[in-house]
């Protein structure tokens, strides 16, 4: 039994404490180099995989902090809270203590950054993550100079499998990196090229597949090779049209392959005009502007999934099959007309074999029976008409159901609030919404300006972050409570359910 009077046990507890938080510290290093270079694409999804990188940085987290409060607790050294928050501020052994101290700011640096990186500019959270690797660095030197274990052979055979484990992570991400970096793709003289944004880039069609009557597949590719096409399934692409509009479309391919994209694109001959103009316009050789894919339809860790898609709602199903290995159980229940109607279908079948069920209710004869062919056991992620989501709703728990949708639910205010105020933090401005216009208008017409699509509630082009205050969601874009979760709201439609809404904008 430990007596934790003995100063022996403090110190014991600090030395233990040390290595297990550079074992997790190296591990959570050299996970996320998985991560990224998707060597681990084959053993799980990335959700999973990303919960579980999480998972182990806590870890690494909590073993710090008993580092840190051991330290204060053993009186040999007798530690003050300066010391081990302060650079040499600590006579004992100033410059390796600083060093750790220095890591350990760097870590907290990272943690908050990854916590807002919904909020700050994809550029700046993944350079303090590239920090990791400098954090690996010092705490390897930190422990190496002031470890009182230092020269005996467990320390030091596990000193050297930690820097080398680390050391060969970073090599086979860089050797990675440089073989997937596909040849720039040069502008031709005719070509029209609209500078890129720091929310665009351009990209090339490189091919152009037809899948049946007003169905086709687009593929399209980076102008620039620099670009990075970092999604997961279920993300969508925003379109810059030549006739002005813009519109979303479902990522198709393998969220593994980061040079190409691809869109299933039905032509509904609609009023709205976007996919009329992507089929009559868009050929093999153009270029066209795109947002760097956004995802509101994430695949999230289950035991067991059943997919549910009617017309070209397979796109985004498509990707998230990639993304789960051979090992994972799941289903597809894909709903159309005919068989010829039916976006991948003959594909599908061919890959996935027995896991796909297609129903062509003109050729079966009858329409699916949803509440006999839904798996009651599984997560259910659905895309497709807006009848089919509405029947879903109506079978499914709503923790069970994750859907995307291409028409708006009908959602009305509950009118209690007239008229409300959002205070803008960003641009200092307030603004009062009127009961005849929305929160995005409202915030247009004092001269913020905000990046909006549809407007209509389903892209989630125009999401803000909510500060204070509670949103009234009337959008469609995902469940309330995954807003709430993550503290957003999208003003194209919905209003507030207090006087005040703080957003940052």
């Amino acid at each position: 039994m430990l007596d934790f009077q003995d100063p022996q046990v403090w110190w014991f507890l600090t030395r233990a404490s040390a290595m297990v938080a550079w074992v997790l510290l190296t591990l959570t290093a050299v996970w996320g180099i998985l991560l990224k270079t998707r060597i681990l694409r084959g053993a799980d999804n990335p959700e999973w995989l990303t919960v579980t990188h999480r998972y182990i940085s806590g870890l690494a987290m909590a073993m710090i902090a008993t580092h840190m409060g051991t330290l204060l607790l053993d009186e040999y050294i007798q530690f003050g809270w300066a010391d081990i928050l302060v650079p040499f501020a600590t006579t004992f052994e100033p410059l390796p203590v600083a060093l750790g101290i220095i890591a350990f700011w760097l870590i907290i640096l990272v943690q908050l950054t990854a916590l807002g990186s919904k909020w700050l500019p994809e550029s700046l959270w993944k350079g303090v993550h590239l920090s990791s690797y400098l954090v690996l660095v010092l705490v390897a030197l930190h422990s190496g100079l002031v470890g009182t274990d230092v020269g005996t052979p467990w320390y030091t055979v596990v000193s050297l499998i930690l820097i080398t484990t680390a050391a060969l992570a970073g090599i086979v991400r860089l050797v990675i990196a440089g073989r997937e970096k596909p040849p720039a793709r040069a502008a031709s003289p005719q070509d029209t090229v609209t500078p890129p944004t720091r929310s665009t880039f351009q990209a090339r069609v490189i091919d152009r597949t037809p899948c049946g009557d007003d169905l086709a597949e687009f593929t399209l590719a980076p102008l620039d090779s620099a670009t990075e096409l970092e999604w997961e399934s279920g993300a969508h692409l925003t379109l810059h049209l030549g006739n002005g509009l813009e519109r979303q479309y479902s990522l198709a391919g393998d969220p593994a392959d980061s040079h190409t994209l691809r869109l299933g694109v039905l032509n509904t001959h609609g009023e709205g005009g976007g996919s009329s103009w992507v089929h009559n316009n868009l050929q093999v050789g153009d270029l066209i502007t795109c947002d760097y894919p956004k995802n509101h339809f994430p695949l999230k860790p289950a035991k067991k999934y059943q997919f549910v898609a009617s017309g070209v709602g397979i796109t985004p199903i498509r990707s998230m099959l990639y993304s789960i290995p051979a090992g994972r159980e799941w289903s597809l229940l894909y709903l159309g007309r005919t068989t010829e109607d039916m976006l991948f279908a003959r594909g599908l079948r061919e890959r996935y074999g027995d896991r796909v069920t297609l129903w062509a209710s003109k050729e079966r004869g009858s329409r699916a029976d949803l509440e006999e062919l839904l798996d009651p056991g599984a997560d259910v992620y659905a895309c497709g008409s807006a009848e089919l989501i509405n029947s879903l709703e109506q079978l499914v728990a709503p923790k069970r159901l994750h859907v995307e949708r291409f028409e708006p639910k009908a959602r009305v205010s509950n009118g209690k609030l007239d008229s409300f105020t959002i205070e803008a933090e960003t641009s200092g401005v307030t603004v009062t919404v009127s009961p005849d216009q929305s929160a995005l208008e409202a915030l247009e017409e004092a001269g913020i300006a905000i990046q909006a699509s549809c407007r209509r509630g389903t892209c989630g082009t125009c999401e803000l972050a909510v500060l204070e205050g509670e949103p009234e969601h009337l959008d469609s874009v995902m469940s309330d409570a995954d807003k709430d979760e993550l503290g957003v709201m999208y003003p194209c439609v919905s209003r507030a359910k207090t006087p005040t809404l703080s957003l940052r904008v």
